[in-house]
């Protein structure tokens, strides 16, 4: 088998792509699992996939493999960086692939006629062996006549997860004649030129609500470019709001206002008697967090298996069959970016709000077992038996939120009352009554959970 010619990345696309890993993913170099992802990794990996007919490369080589069987990235990258390609190849695939850079593939041996999993280089970011610099993606310079143009390119304004090329040599079907048009890497957007502006003249899906507004439209290109900022949907990856605190989320009006006392406990009736909540201090780290289920690592087979998403089976093998490799968290996340409403059904009522870190400070009551009350403003939100202790629930179940928690098989309570109490900081609060007899507990916890808003 020949030896691949590896055609240097040209320096303008290599400064892109680096610079599109560092708004996507997270700032070069970043340590991800174990593995520093660098510049160089990026710029090498693209160069391995740039140098296949295809664009694309299985992702690792069997063991023990047959005379002929072509090598996979993992090999590829050992021969030219000095490192383990089977614990760089998994990271180097998710990076590329949420930078809109690369995607996953499945190649075809030529010699076994078998299927294997890969990644192909998306066309936007391949290269040939005359080019000089990139072909069409680059950014403005400030002061060129076309710095404001080509600036918007950097981010497709539809679905904020691919970039703009500039295509030229072909027309499109009943469109009038134009020197270039502009296409995205990702979803195949197209705009033509209107003298200094773009129209929009093809969306990846019609029926999309947010988008078919747009359609026919001609903006100038800073327009484009702060509609692919926002407002109105989701940000891509780079953009995503960790620490930012943004507006808190409206919540339905509370069945019942409790009476707040002097000491700052709340006095709740029940059964003709008065039972005595006591504030817990919370101590917060850090601000919330979007998109948390994004971080899942489990492998979209894998969630699959679980019972709770047998009734997706279907519409994944249908739709998105090729992404059943791909990290379910990684897949959800680019759902999301590409306004494609399918990524709710994996996750739970309150799989999707914004989540943060906090745990109980000490005192009297803490170690405690009993009943448990989430309060907006004085209002009723939550009410949770402790057969535990207040401690261990407040710290190490509703203090934290996992990726796992966010789906449909996770704990959608438990992500309730963390987003409420971490988008409501100061209106929100957590109170304590002390009840040993399970019985009793149970009886209090039916009776105040029916005056919580649905």
């Amino acid at each position: 088998m020949p030896s691949p010619q590896f055609f240097p990345i040209p320096p303008e696309l290599f400064a892109l792509a680096c610079d599109t890993v560092s708004k996507r993913v997270s700032r070069l170099p970043f340590l991800r699992s174990g593995v520093t992802i660098t510049g160089e990794l990026v710029g090498v990996t693209m160069e391995c996939l740039n140098a296949e007919p295809k664009k694309a490369l299985p992702l690792t080589t069997p063991r023990e493999h047959a005379p002929g069987l072509e090598p996979g990235l993992d090999q590829c990258l050992e021969s030219r960086l000095a490192l383990s390609g089977k614990t760089v190849v998994p990271i180097i695939f998710d990076v590329l692939c949420a930078a809109g850079i690369a995607e996953p593939a499945q190649i075809t041996d030529r010699h076994s006629i078998r299927s294997r999993n890969g990644m192909r280089l998306l066309p936007a970011w391949t290269w040939h062996i005359g080019a000089a610099t990139a072909p069409a993606v680059r950014f403005g310079v400030p002061g060129d006549n076309g710095s404001v143009t080509m600036s918007w390119m950097s981010m497709c304004p539809i679905c904020r997860t691919g970039i703009l090329h500039r295509v030229e040599g072909k027309q499109l079907f009943g469109i009038p004649h134009t020197d270039f048009y502009i296409e995205c890497s990702h979803c195949g957007a197209k705009f033509i030129p209107v003298g200094p502006a773009f129209r929009l003249v093809s969306i990846a899906t019609i029926r999309d609500p947010l988008w078919k507004k747009h359609l026919d439209k001609t903006y100038p290109p800073d327009t484009w470019a702060a509609l692919a900022r926002g407002p109105g949907a989701t940000p891509v990856p780079a953009a995503r709001s960790e620490g930012r605190p943004g507006p808190a989320p409206a919540l339905p009006p509370s069945k019942v206002i409790f009476t707040q006392l002097k000491d700052g406990s709340l006095a709740v009736p029940y059964e003709g008697k008065t039972l005595y909540f006591r504030p817990v201090t919370l101590r917060f780290a850090g601000g919330v967090k979007e998109d948390t289920f994004a971080r899942g690592q489990k492998l979209l087979a894998e969630v699959l298996n679980n019972h709770a998403f047998h009734h997706l089976k279907t519409a994944v093998q249908a739709k998105y069959s090729r992404y059943l490799e791909m990290k379910s968290g990684l897949f959800l996340g680019q759902l999301k970016d590409r306004h494609d409403p399918f990524y709710q059904e994996f996750l739970n009522r309150y799989g999707d709000e914004r989540f943060g870190s906090f745990r109980a400070e000490e005192s009297g009551d803490i170690g405690k077992k009993g009943i448990l009350i989430v309060v907006v403003s004085r209002g009723l939100y939550q009410v949770i038996p402790c057969p535990v202790s207040f401690r261990t629930v407040i710290n190490d179940t509703l203090g934290r939120i996992g990726p796992e928690d966010c789906l449909i098989s996770g704990d959608p309570v438990r992500c309730q009352v963390n987003a409420l109490l971490c988008t409501h900081k100061k209106e929100a609060g957590i109170y304590i009554h002390a009840v040993d007899d399970e019985g009793a507990r149970t009886k209090i916890t039916a009776a105040l959970q029916a005056l919580v808003p649905a």
